[in-house]
């Protein structure tokens, strides 16, 4: 599978720096080295800098995915915490919007609206994919006059025509009508990592942002997207699977990731199934450096998204194929399999572990949200085996 070109995501990550508040980090070349320091960081943030981002970023991550105090507070409003998502967490974002839009087969979207857009990561993957006008709305003006300031002066060779044209709009998500916002039709309305914040705590909160999307209807231009991007903890996917199927159910088109607009199953399983993205990705060299000093994995780039449209258009996926949904899981019986999605729901297709058959056919190569078309499996009770005669075709992306 195709993943984000990193000369994008290199060449945003390392403008980044020169736009926060605090000091540029170090231009010193890749070769050089401090002692006591892995090369990644002795090359992105001096010692001291680096361990003071990296205390703000373990504060920022602990209110966001830990204890999420921080969730509906106006932490980006704190200059630290501020730096310290610019630095780490915006290239991560970035990454997972231009990686759901590859995968949506989006293609280019001239004029965009991104609610609850914080300094832009989101933004920048739909300008450096085309985008020529966007609307951010946040509440924050500190993150609004970073994000123009990062939209209006994309790195070099990203954006051969131009920088996009900017609006912005410092305003409370939750209380905002949708006739404060400059007027449509928007090719595509984003959100990242932000309805997670709305009605936080509510039991009707999933309602709630539906109605909110609802709303937004009449601003969407014909073939328009609504793409939706949160982060991959058990509660706050499940509540994006749950708004996904409140919506499907309203009549809003299934585009991606999911191969069929059936309700999902990983959501009817029980209280502790879910379905997210999972992909590996080239890690920046500042955002690696953050990532040890406060202790943080970010090998995988893991994420909640999906992709979808008022009108009637057709799904992302290819008539036959299946999504990927799981990591490849061994069982007692040593088997290896993967929970596969379809109009069927979840269908498990596994293999004798080191089969010659199964490893012929690519299955052990097979990647989380990869698609792909099985021919000649064997019925088992359990699901689907890989056999001599099986074909695994994957999805040119």
């Amino acid at each position: 599978m195709a993943h984000p070109g990193p000369t994008a995501l290199e060449r945003r990550a390392a403008s980044l720096a020169a736009l926060a508040s605090r000091p540029a980090v170090s231009e010193s070349p890749a070769t050089d080295s401090a002692p006591g320091r892995p090369d990644g960081a002795a090359r992105t943030l001096p010692p001291a800098r680096l361990a003071a981002v990296g205390k703000a970023l373990l504060r920022l991550q602990r209110g966001l995915t830990g204890t999420r105090e921080l969730v509906g507070a106006p932490y980006m409003r704190d200059p630290a915490l501020l730096e310290a998502y610019l630095l780490y967490y915006w290239p991560v974002s970035y990454t997972q919007a231009a990686r759901a839009l590859e995968l949506s087969k989006a293609g280019p979207r001239r004029r965009v609206l991104d609610l609850g857009s914080g300094p832009g990561p989101v933004a920048a993957a739909f300008s450096d994919s085309g985008a020529r006008e966007i609307t951010l709305v946040d509440a924050s003006p500190e993150a609004l006059s970073l994000a123009r300031r990062i939209l209006e002066n994309p790195p070099e060779g990203l954006a051969p025509s131009g920088p996009p044209r900017v609006e912005t709009l410092a305003a409370d998500l939750e209380g905002l009508a949708p006739g404060r916002l400059p007027p449509g039709p928007y090719d595509a309305i984003a959100f990242g990592h932000s309805l997670n914040e709305l009605w936080k705590g509510r039991p009707d909160r999933v309602a709630r942002r539906a109605a909110f999307i609802e709303a937004l209807r009449s601003l969407i231009a014909p073939d328009g997207l609504v793409l939706v991007v949160e982060p991959a903890l058990l509660a706050t996917s499940r509540d994006a699977i749950a708004l996904r199927d409140a919506l499907a159910a309203a009549g809003w088109s299934v585009v991606a990731p999911c191969p069929a607009p059936i309700p999902c199953p990983a959501l009817a399983a029980g209280p502790s199934h879910t379905c997210h993205d999972a992909a590996p990705w080239t890690v920046p060299p500042t955002v690696a450096a953050l990532a040890r000093e406060a202790g943080l994995g970010r090998d995988e780039l893991k994420a909640a998204w999906f992709a979808l449209s008022p009108d009637r258009v057709p799904p992302a996926a290819p008539e036959g194929f299946r999504r990927v949904v799981s990591e490849p899981m061994l069982n007692k019986a040593g088997r290896i399999r993967y929970l596969l999605c379809d109009t069927r729901g979840r269908v498990a297709l596994s293999a004798k572990s080191g089969d010659p058959a199964a490893k012929a056919s690519g299955f052990f190569a097979l990647e989380r949200y990869d698609l792909v078309r099985v021919t000649g499996a064997e019925a088992r009770e359990s699901g689907e085996g890989v056999t001599a005669g099986t074909i695994i075709e994957k999805a040119e992306a």
